[in-house]
């Protein structure tokens, strides 16, 4: 389970773009760079659950 966050929570696009921009030209991942991959994505993931949950 994914830890909660106290951040006001950002849209899935927007998390999805902070992920292209991190990821844009980037040839090394050093244990820093994989380790703020995985936070942007578990952000991703929330939005997305988030967005689905409103929508039902």
């Amino acid at each position: 389970m994914e830890p909660t966050s106290s951040v006001p929570p950002v849209s899935a696009s927007a998390a999805n773009e902070a992920i292209r921009e991190f990821v844009a030209g980037r040839t090394d991942w050093p244990k820093d760079a994989l380790a703020e991959l995985d936070r942007l994505r578990a952000e991703w993931r929330r939005a997305v659950r988030a967005e689905i949950v409103r929508a039902a």
